[in-house]
């Protein structure tokens, strides 16, 4: 972790950590390959192509409505339609929404130098950036600009973005070479006032969206998934009781409010550019690289390991 311009790095490494990675990145398009062998593995009826265009009480559980005019009946319906959920607004389930004023630019670059399996996180004045490794030496970028600055850049020739991405994150990866296409999202803190009813769970970014600064999202919603899972197995009750789901809020509430936090605090904390407040951070990286109680703190909230114990 750096911030342009200022001295202030700070390093965390696995093996100081006692693990064999700090994360792992994976692309979307292995992790649809891993879920879709899963489901050819298990005794699931899948609908797909589809899409739910109503989402109702049912006399036990959720009705949905496809495109197609198609209903199913279920038990427990879990909504996870992403952090512009349709159909948690037509359920009425209110969201508390605070805007970054900021959009994300994610794309994928080839770097001059292999990454060695190092992700690098930058902060500047206009915003943080994360390189990420993926296979091949290539890298993830998330870059965080002002909207109409992240516009700008993903409309300018590949020569042009280079230059200016170059110029913002340094040679730590020798020269950059290429870059694959860039996609825009807008960035805002989005939490469901309401995860449960009964019959009905809302998981992923339908029920908390994150900025990508801590990338703690997916692994929120992983955990959400994994104690969902185990509320459910742990209940002798049907899949849709109430005081199952209630168990399960109840029990994820803790890891939510803190790693919801720390994003937030994160996002805030590096996306003042004033002087003072960069002085602060500059002085922060180089307490924690030397601070090894605070480094290790640090690590454990950026693997998302913060609300567990050992």
């Amino acid at each position: 972790m750096s911030e342009r311009g200022r001295f202030g790095v700070a390093r965390l490494d696995a093996g100081s950590e006692g693990v064999e990675a700090l994360g792992y990145v994976v692309e979307n398009a292995w992790i649809g390959h891993c879920l879709w062998q899963a489901l050819d593995d298990a005794v699931v009826v899948r609908h797909c192509p589809a899409e739910v265009d109503r989402l109702v009480p049912a006399a036990d559980g959720y009705r949905l409505t496809f495109t197609d005019g198609q209903q199913l009946d279920c038990a427990l319906a879990v909504l996870a339609d992403g952090g512009r959920s349709g159909l948690r607004e037509q359920l009425g389930i209110q969201i508390l929404r605070r805007p970054y004023g900021q959009t994300a630019l994610i794309a994928n670059v080839t770097p001059g130098k292999p990454h060695g399996g190092r992700a690098f996180e930058r902060f500047t004045a206009d915003g943080p950036m994360a390189l990420l490794p993926l296979q091949d030496d290539r890298c993830a970028l998330v870059w965080s600009r002002a909207p109409t600055d992240a516009a700008r850049l993903a409309q300018l020739h590949e020569a042009q973005f280079l230059a200016e991405l170059q110029d913002a994150f340094g040679y730590r990866l020798g020269t950059l070479q290429q870059v694959g296409a860039r996609h825009l999202y807008p960035l805002a803190l989005v939490e469901a006032e309401e995860q449960v009813r009964s019959g009905l769970v809302v998981l992923g970014n339908a029920a908390h969206s994150l900025h990508p600064i801590a990338g703690q999202g997916y692994n929120l919603s992983l955990r959400d998934v994994d104690a969902l899972s185990a509320a459910l197995l742990r209940s002798t009750a049907g899949l849709g009781d109430l005081a199952t789901l209630q168990d399960y809020a109840r029990r994820q509430r803790l890891d939510q409010r803190l790693t919801v936090g720390f994003s937030d605090q994160l996002t805030r904390l590096f996306g003042d550019s004033g002087p003072l407040t960069a002085a602060g951070r500059n002085l922060g990286l180089i307490g924690l690289d030397l601070a090894p109680p605070a480094k290790r703190w640090f690590a454990r909230q950026a693997m998302g390991l913060g609300t567990r114990a050992g």
